[in-house]
């Protein structure tokens, strides 16, 4: 931690805590080294990394760089969301997860100033809204949220929804395509459980393809497999 963010961390341990999330499996382990090392330059909370089945390599390694680690026992893509389920169980303060394909450009704690009681703050998934998902029919019931970035505080009666939704075997093609659904159920769904943080929170990789990038954007999300050669070009 950097001798800025120490001071400004000092301050903040009057306040709630505030701490942010990541996890990964053996397969996207390769990602955390570089993800750490993004996050080490502007951290200002304590880093959670989750293990969702990493090799015992790298679990060392995460025990080594993270304030705090734990596993979940469920594996898949859904372990993301069982994972934020379990923080208010472990921990009292502010959440914010990451992905470990985002790269950390400024302070994601910013992002806590936009979260509010009972909801998850998300930014607009520009692309899927503008265009339409590959996988998944559109609604005009409102937005896609991109589930690469999500802050919350304790824990939202939407993740336990959330986590019930993912559970059920094939009815998603991922996470934020269950979100998706729920949100559709109801025109007051968004309005009741989320906050929307400004686009700097979350830039999507076809976001930069697309020319919407805004000034000073604290999360590059390189997602995809476009996104993997960029992260191992970054990391060579």
């Amino acid at each position: 931690m950097c001798g800025e963010a120490r001071v400004q961390r000092g301050l903040q341990d009057t306040m709630i805590n505030q701490y942010i999330m990541t996890g990964c499996d053996k397969n996207t382990e390769w990602q955390l080294p570089w993800f750490v090392e993004n996050f080490n330059r502007h951290c200002e909370s304590d880093l959670v990394i989750v293990d969702f089945g990493m090799t015992v390599k790298m679990r060392e390694y995460a025990d080594k760089k993270a304030d705090h680690v734990f596993s979940v026992e469920r594996k898949g893509w859904f372990s993301k969301i069982e994972a934020m389920h379990l923080m208010k169980a472990k921990f009292s303060g502010s959440f914010c997860w990451l992905d470990t394909d985002c790269q950390v450009l400024g302070d994601i704690g910013n992002i806590f100033r936009y979260v509010e009681n009972n909801k998850l703050t998300m930014v607009v998934d520009h692309p899927w809204t503008t265009h339409g998902s590959p996988w998944t029919p559109q609604s005009d019931v409102g937005p896609w949220y991109n589930t690469g970035v999500i802050a919350f505080e304790g824990r939202p009666a939407i993740l336990d929804r959330w986590l019930k939704e993912v559970k059920d075997a094939g009815k998603h093609r991922g996470d934020q395509e269950a979100m998706y659904s729920i949100l559709n159920e109801s025109h007051m769904n968004r309005p009741m459980h989320i906050v929307e943080a400004p686009h700097k929170f979350n830039v999507l990789r076809i976001d930069v393809s697309q020319e919407r990038v805004p000034s000073n954007p604290i999360v590059m999300h390189w997602t995809g497999q476009k996104g993997n050669e960029e992260i191992r070009r970054q990391m060579q």
